[in-house]
């Protein structure tokens, strides 16, 4: 988790969430006048009334996902800790809050399996990664892990003030500031069943829009006259419009419900941005995996990709920046085209 400081920070609950969820009420503003006292909750509420009508118009303007930068790597060659990069980047979450990571990050896989065999790991967490393996292709086992941005608020820095409650001490001391940090995990890749619309026991793909817009811009390449294809156009755009605004949780309503990346629903403010498949060996059914460095020095080794080949560039790279959401500005584009 990331901080202006070096030391342990313990997240802050966001009252922006329940507000943005929030089924009665109106946003409120602070009425300054001359002469009227203000208190510290005046100036919090007036931060929170900012934070939150941009962060309403981000959401619905633009969605969520990577803004720019945090591109994930994870080299196949010369890693013997499997290190996974996360670049410097922007992020913006569905409640429209700004993920920022000012310098590049690092996650080591082998390290973390290494912790799942430790002792103090469950038998459950263990067993939870041994069943996690897939052999998609006769004789290839891999581990998929997926990379998520989280928004977090941590207080930091320490300054004198006075004793909240019925207290009379001298030394009492308030959080100075409160940093719009963030948390990347790593966890493995969930799979889903077909209720989700998704083939059974298939890894979790994120759906950008739900399947009725997903087909109605299907049907929008198959329409040639000019006429019927604007107003086809218009109804997509409004369709979307309309099935954009933010519904909590039915289990919960103070969160949005989960997408489909996400494994479980407290997972529900997480951003994606990365999936990293790893070659492991695994003996049978109930041995934990072990890293499969033959299969991982082949895709060190592997030739470079041919040319014109479009796809997200995963040359000799274990991670897969293709799946996660984006949030683009087509218009921010000022070079020669």
């Amino acid at each position: 988790m990331g901080a202006a400081d070096k030391t342990r920070v313990e997240e802050q609950t966001d009252r922006l969430v329940a507000d943005s969820l929030a089924t009665q009420g109106v946003p409120e503003r602070v009425n300054y006048a001359t002469g009227v006292l203000l208190g510290a909750e005046d100036f919090a509420d007036e931060q929170h009334y900012l934070r939150g009508r941009m962060g309403r118009a981000f959401a619905a303007l633009y969605g969520h996902g990577t803004v720019a930068g945090l591109r994930v790597s994870c080299p196949a060659g010369d890693n013997p800790e499997l290190e996974v990069f996360v670049a410097p980047g922007l992020a913006m979450d569905r409640l429209g809050r700004l993920i920022e990571v000012r310098r590049t990050q690092c996650i080591h896989i082998a390290r973390w399996l290494a912790r799942q065999q430790d002792p103090g790991t469950s038998a459950a967490e263990r067993r939870a990664v041994i069943d996690a393996v897939r052999e998609d292709t006769p004789g290839q086992q891999r581990l998929v892990f997926d990379v998520f941005a989280r928004f977090a608020v941590c207080p930091h820095g320490k300054t004198p003030a006075f004793a909240a409650g019925p207290f009379n001490a001298t030394d009492y001391v308030v959080p100075s500031r409160l940093a719009d940090a963030f948390e990347l995990t790593l966890q493995l890749a969930h799979t889903v069943n077909a209720t989700l619309g998704q083939p059974d026991g298939e890894l979790a793909v994120p759906q950008p829009r739900s399947p009725k817009l997903e087909a109605m811009l299907a049907a929008l390449q198959g329409i040639d006259d000019p006429v019927q294809l604007e107003a086809a156009r218009r109804l997509w755009c409004m369709e979307s419009a309309l099935d954009a605004w933010p519904e909590a949780s039915p289990l919960n309503p103070e969160r949005l419900p989960k997408l489909a990346e996400h494994a479980s629903d407290a997972e529900w403010d997480r951003v994606l941005l990365a999936r990293v498949s790893v070659p492991v060996l695994q003996a049978d059914g109930n041995t934990f995996p072990t890293l499969d460095l033959a299969g991982i020095e082949t895709i060190a080794s592997a030739a470079a990709p041919a040319a014109g080949d479009l796809r997200e560039p995963r040359w000799r790279d274990l991670a897969d920046n293709g799946l996660r959401p984006i949030v683009f500005n087509p218009y921010a584009w000022r070079g020669a085209v």
